[in-house]
């Protein structure tokens, strides 16, 4: 169950945040300049982007471990991947220095009540979580205690680079780190290599053998398909979720002609893996098998890459997938 944020802890976390924002970090640092902070309580470290030095969107996010900080570089190598579907990257608490309107009516009253004042553009404090399945929302009470522990150390490793000239080359790959020692009872500032684990890799393997015979046994379709879990950008509010979701759809299109052969509503609480497996295995025992499918990313092909070539289908990566995003654009205009 959600629980909010005492007024004393998010006096603690805009205390910090003040903190770091006078040291304008944005001045020094591009936002694929990664900060690396590792806490004593966590088995995988956190990873902060400070964004701003373009003078657009002033900002700082931070990453929970390896998969997240996944995401956040796979944000940056998608080059033609609809904006819309980039959302399921996104994996992140992130504090924004924008402008009031931006601001919830939930948000305004925690600035009220704590008695802060900002004025003027790029200067109000914000902070949003991000989550696969569900649309950007304000902060709970872990998330402003979690956020709270790391900024305080966000705030001493950029004073080290800022104020005590710890060089930091980041264009050789390297990242600013901070870590507890506990043999020496210190916190340590560093430089050292960016050093991220390869991603996580998941194949289902499906050992039924009459299931993969009977498979086997439809019928080629004409065309290559395109297979995707699709988000159509639509903000839906349910009392049963702590926070707003936004659905995405499982869907199937052919390929050349753009018709829909097979689609599913997909909600926060299904099984993902397994309601791909078996949307992909139904489709098949209904609809016969495409030679060729195309997806979206990596994801998707090692969940059905055993399946394929049990059942001679060759799988391919496109981050443009034609068929499903000009469906999903045609939602997307009617909501």
């Amino acid at each position: 169950m959600r629980k909010e944020a005492s007024i004393e802890q998010w006096n603690e976390l805009y205390k910090v945040t003040i903190n770091i924002k006078k040291l304008e970090p944005w001045n020094y640092l591009w936002d694929t300049d990664i900060i690396t902070i590792i806490l004593p309580e966590y088995e995988e470290p956190f990873y902060c982007s400070v964004m701003g030095k373009s003078g657009q969107c002033f900002a700082i996010s931070v990453y929970k471990g390896f998969e997240a900080i996944h995401g956040f570089f796979k944000l940056f190598e998608a080059k033609n991947m609809p904006p819309i579907q980039l959302m399921r990257y996104q994996d992140n608490l992130t504090c924004y220095f924008g402008d009031r309107e931006e601001l919830s009516s939930k948000e305004l009253k925690v600035i009220k009540d704590l008695g802060l004042k900002f004025r003027g553009r790029n200067q109000w404090i914000y902070y949003r979580s991000f989550k696969p399945n569900y649309s950007p929302y304000m902060l709970d009470q872990d998330e402003v205690i979690e956020l709270t522990y790391v900024f305080q150390n966000l705030f001493m490793s950029l004073k080290a680079m800022i104020e005590k000239n710890l060089k930091i080359d980041f264009e050789e790959g390297n990242s600013l780190y901070r870590i507890y020692d506990k043999k020496q009872d210190l916190w340590l500032n560093f430089e050292g290599p960016m050093q991220i684990p390869n991603r996580r890799s998941m194949t289902i393997v499906i050992e039924d053998d009459l299931l993969i015979e009977k498979m086997k046994k439809q019928k080629y379709l004409k065309n290559a398909v395109e297979f995707d879990t699709a988000f159509i950008n639509s903000v839906v509010e349910d009392k049963k979720y702590e926070r707003p979701i936004m659905p995405k759809l499982l869907v199937i299109a052919d390929s050349k002609t753009g018709i829909m052969l097979h689609y599913n509503v997909m909600l926060p609480e299904d099984d993902e893996i397994q309601q791909i497996v078996d949307f992909f295995i139904d489709f098949i025992l209904n609809q016969g098998k495409p030679r060729t499918i195309y997806v979206r990313d990596e994801y998707m092909q090692d969940l059905l890459s055993d399946l394929c070539k049990k059942i001679n289908i060759k799988i391919l990566i496109s981050e443009e997938l034609p068929s499903i995003d000009m469906f999903t654009e045609r939602i997307i205009r009617q909501l």
